[in-house]
């Protein structure tokens, strides 16, 4: 009984350890791509400004003194494409669940596909746990059930529903721990189980990710880590793809003299990377800050 114990509070340790932030440690890069520009500014963006920037453009010096811009409407693909098969795959279900309601039941939905800023509204309001939702991505809907035009809130159709769902191979709110919802059930277990198979999408989460932190280890200190599991693997997704990767720390630096000549444009969002003098530019609404350059590590 002790040596299980021990294993346990092992494991315990190790999930903690797993879901640690990741410090950006100062260091020299000799090369920065294209893509890790979106991620240098998703990590840093906590704005969440996105309709009102028509463009990003990325500057890159590198290490011998040459210049190089790119510049792109969008941080990413459309999620519509990349996740296409996995939402036409939730529709089919989602739309094949209301048939499995029978009369006097009625099941419709309430609530498919949500915006950021829609999101965002609710998990202000109490209403979600969540900053970024299955629903962002097309992948999630919310059922109403009624009876004889009378709509219901709780009751054991609702276990039919969700029993009904998981048979299909959805995932039910119902089984939320903590939160219960359940008219709620969407296409992943959880949002590490998406970002393992689509580590793409993971840009959508990495502005939240201090936020993640906090309420996972405020649970933690308070001995309740079963109310936040999805949160841990959550973040051990995020750490593992953050590991090793080029990152501006945190501390922002003073204007290096060489970004004299640094012009930004209404409308657009710069990001400049200077490999040669090792800082970083992030442009945040009007101004921004310089940060020195370095990569992700173990706290």
């Amino acid at each position: 009984m002790i040596l299980i114990g021990l294993f346990q509070l092992l494991l315990l340790f190790l999930e903690n350890t797993a879901a640690q932030a990741r410090k950006c440690e100062p260091t020299k890069l000799a090369s920065l791509d294209w893509d890790e520009f979106k991620w240098l500014y998703k990590q840093q963006d906590s704005t969440f400004s996105g309709d009102s920037i028509a463009s990003y453009v990325f500057i890159r010096i590198n290490p011998d003194g040459t210049r190089e811009a790119r510049e792109v409407s969008e941080l990413h693909q459309p999620w519509t494409d990349l996740l296409a098969s996995e939402i036409d795959s939730f529709e089919v279900k989602r739309d094949s669940l209301i048939k499995r309601i029978h009369a006097p039941y009625r099941l419709k939905y309430t609530s498919t596909t949500r915006n950021k800023k829609q999101q965002l509204a609710l998990q202000k309001k109490g209403f979600s746990k969540a900053f970024i939702s299955f629903h962002n991505f097309g992948l999630a809907a919310d059922g109403a059930i009624a009876r004889k035009g009378r709509h219901l809130r709780r009751g054991a159709i609702y276990d039919q529903y969700g029993m009904k769902a998981k048979e299909i191979g959805l995932f039910w709110g119902g089984d939320f721990v903590g939160f219960p919802d359940p008219g709620h059930i969407q296409a992943f277990l959880n949002s590490a189980t998406l970002i393992q198979k689509y580590p793409e999408v993971a840009l959508e989460y990495e502005p939240f990710k201090n936020a993640y932190e906090r309420n996972y280890f405020k649970k933690v200190d308070l001995g309740r880590e079963e109310l936040v599991e999805d949160s841990r693997d959550l973040l051990i997704e995020l750490n593992l793809l953050r590991e090793n990767k080029p990152c501006a720390c945190s501390q922002a630096i003073p204007f290096p003299a060489s970004a004299s000549g640094l012009q930004l444009k209404p409308y657009t969002i710069t990001v400049l990377a200077n490999l040669q003098e090792n800082y970083i530019f992030i442009q945040k609404g009007s101004y921004g800050y310089f940060y020195s350059t370095g990569r992700w590590k173990l706290d």
